[in-house]
Formats: C-alpha cells, sequence, structure tokens
C-alpha cells in the first residue's frame, strides 16, 4: 500500500485505477492495481547488480506490454534470457569499446502468470573487442 502512494507522489501519476478504491472497483479491474512502471522498476531492482561492472547504463526498453494487472499484496518475480548482443562502433580509437545485450525480460506474479514482456537493452564495456563476463 505504501509503494503505491508513495509511487504515485513521486511520479505524479494518481490515476484512478491506482489510487480510488471506490472507483478502481467499479473498473474493468475490479479493484486498485500497482501502476505497470511501479512493476518495472520494481522488476528492474531484481536483476540489476548494484555493484561495478561491465554494464555501463540502461540503453532502453522494447516492445513493453503489461500482460496482467499486478493488485496490491501481489509478489513478482522476473525471468531474463539474453537475446542478442550487438558490437557497437567506435567513433574514435579513444574511445572506450561498448556493446549492447538485449535481454528478454518475463516478470511474473506470485501465480507463475505473466504480467509483464518486453526486452531491455544494456550498454556494456567490451574488452579487447569482446564482451565482458
Amino acid at each position: 500500500e505504501a509503494d503505491i502512494v508513495n509511487f504515485a507522489c513521486l511520479s505524479g501519476d494518481h490515476f484512478y485505477a491506482h489510487m480510488d478504491k471506490i472507483a478502481a472497483a467499479e473498473s474493468i479491474f475490479g479493484e486498485r492495481v500497482v501502476h505497470g512502471y511501479f512493476v518495472l522498476s520494481a522488476a528492474a531492482g531484481l536483476f540489476v547488480d548494484a555493484g561495478v561492472g561491465p554494464v555501463i547504463a540502461n540503453y532502453g526498453l522494447e516492445n513493453l506490454r503489461f500482460i496482467e494487472p499486478v493488485k496490491p499484496g501481489d509478489t513478482i518475480q522476473v525471468r531474463l534470457t539474453c537475446k542478442r548482443k550487438t558490437l557497437k562502433k567506435q567513433r574514435s580509437a579513444e574511445e572506450k569499446p561498448t556493446g549492447v545485450v538485449e535481454w528478454a525480460v518475463e516478470v511474473f506474479n506470485q501465480h507463475q502468470t505473466p504480467v509483464a514482456l518486453y526486452s531491455i537493452l544494456t550498454l556494456v564495456a567490451r574488452q579487447h573487442g569482446d564482451f565482458v563476463d
């Protein structure tokens, strides 16, 4: 509950389906639902390694779909699968070599029902032309 309210205040997204219990009960969801972008943020917290490593930055999201609503009290899990590694062309000899790794991301609730599907792109360091493990 507190996470939903805090996310609404932080993001400015006070949409009725997240905040208004009575209006949400009359919606297609039948009750309040968690913000989709909160689900993405919480999912990232489950797979992002906070330590220094080869990942430089989040490079983007593609093909995002919210499949099923996440309800207050639900628990999410994440599965990542590496789809592709692409070398980025260096603009100069001084520029550090980088690449982009595309990951298929599947977010599930506690019933193993998919709630969100997307691809996330990460900008990563390369070493001697190869991707760093």
